[in-house]
């Protein structure tokens, strides 16, 4: 599943008449067709955001009139009005198109990613009803559909057309995750920057127990899933969904992506360290470098906005419920000028005792399991609670360093 599947650089009257064209010659073919089949294709991970979880495509193909096309579920039109915006907020429109196989596989051919091709075994009415199920879906009153991550992209699409013509599916699988966080996880761990922002972004839904059918978000999971799957007719007899797995693309040399120190375990890591040197700075210097705090605090109130802006508006699924926002609080934001302004004038600091609060209150609910945070947020709270004391006790601690 991706993001951001395949760009679609023409605008939407080209789109139409390459639909209409392509869809034209399947209808034409649909109910005369010989031994066609179809087959779904997983496609390899890359390297890029949009590509960090793989893809999802429905081939049909009919070697005896040299037809072979994908449907991808994976389009959209960047150019739409306010796609950016409405991308945030999670009111993506994407589109099915059908395509040729070989234009479908340049990509994966030029970042030397794998395909995995399932023939399905399905019976000739079944391949006529999905034939003509998709060729439906892609006209230009049905190609659009509202993407959600979770339950509704280009993996979801695929799997739930197959189960229209060939009825319930019956998995002899296994979760092969615990939760959504730990599928999600399964595959960033080359991208940290990227794995962290999930998981600080998205809250506790995602850390519930997952069934089978919730995972197959994921296009290697629904593969393997795929491969233990039976239609079950109305005997109790079960066939295998899958007739044959092949690798369609071999892997490609691929260099290794390169490994940086800056990460955000050491990012957090050395800020707990650097607010330990400032601290004792200010011990010695008999100061308070106010601006650490200015930099702190805005970083902290600024995430906070951010997450309950997400929390309030966006239609992403599991953005809302998110306990994290007890650390990162956009009340930092409000507090940050009156403290500020208290240590510039040399007042009392209790003020703090709200950061504490926010701190010990979001150990609690790691401690209650209410979510699952990125260790990177332990160092930050960390650093932000030893700040907070250090200002309260500021004075006591610099008389105890004269002795």
């Amino acid at each position: 599943m991706r993001l951001l599947t395949i760009f679609v650089n023409y605008n939407d009257t080209e789109m139409k008449r390459f639909c209409i064209f392509v869809l034209g010659i399947i209808f034409s073919i649909s109910i005369t067709a010989n031994n066609p089949k179809f087959s779904v294709l997983t496609c390899w991970p890359g390297d890029e955001a949009y590509s960090l979880y793989g893809h999802t495509g429905l081939r049909y193909c009919d070697e005896e009139r040299d037809m072979d096309i994908v449907f991808n579920y994976g389009y959209f039109d960047f150019d739409s009005p306010n796609f950016a915006w409405r991308f945030i907020l999670g009111e993506t429109d994407y589109m099915v198109g059908a395509v040729d196989y070989d234009h479908f596989c340049q990509e994966y051919i030029q970042r030397g990613s794998l395909i995995v091709g399932q023939v399905l075994e399905l019976t000739p009415e079944q391949e006529n009803e999905l034939l003509e199920l998709l060729v439906d879906n892609c006209s230009v009153r049905n190609r659009t559909y509202r993407y959600n991550y979770f339950y509704n992209n280009c993996t979801t699409k695929v799997r739930d057309k197959i189960e229209q013509v060939a009825g319930p599916l019956s998995y002899d699988a296994v979760a092969q995750y615990p939760t959504f966080r730990d599928a999600l996880n399964s595959l960033l761990g080359d991208h940290p920057w990227f794995a962290f922002g999930i998981n600080t972004l998205l809250g506790a839904d995602i850390d519930r127990p997952a069934t089978v059918r919730e995972l197959q978000f994921i296009p290697g999971i629904f593969m393997h899933d795929l491969d233990s799957c039976y239609m079950v007719n109305a005997a109790g007899e079960r066939t295998p969904v899958v007739a044959m797995k092949q690798l369609v693309l071999p892997e490609g040399e691929d260099d290794a992506p390169m490994q940086s120190n800056f990460t955000p375990f050491n990012v957090s890591l050395l800020l707990l360290l650097m607010t330990f040197v400032i601290m004792l700075c200010e011990v010695r210097k008999k100061k308070t470098f106010w601006g650490y705090d200015v930099l702190l605090m805005s970083v902290q109130g600024i995430a906070g906005l951010l997450l309950l802006f997400m929390a309030l508006f966006s239609q992403h699924p599991a953005v809302g419920n998110n306990w994290a926002i007890i650390l990162l609080n956009p009340l930092a934001l409000i507090l940050m000028p009156i403290l500020v302004s208290r240590i510039r004038k040399h007042k009392s600091l209790s003020l703090a005792w709200l950061q504490v609060v926010f701190v010990v209150l979001f150990l609690l609910s790691a401690m209650l399991s209410l979510q699952v945070y990125p260790l990177p947020l332990y160092f930050c709270a960390i650093a932000l609670l030893v700040r907070s004391l250090f200002l309260i006790y500021k004075e006591n601690i610099c008389e105890l360093s004269r002795f």
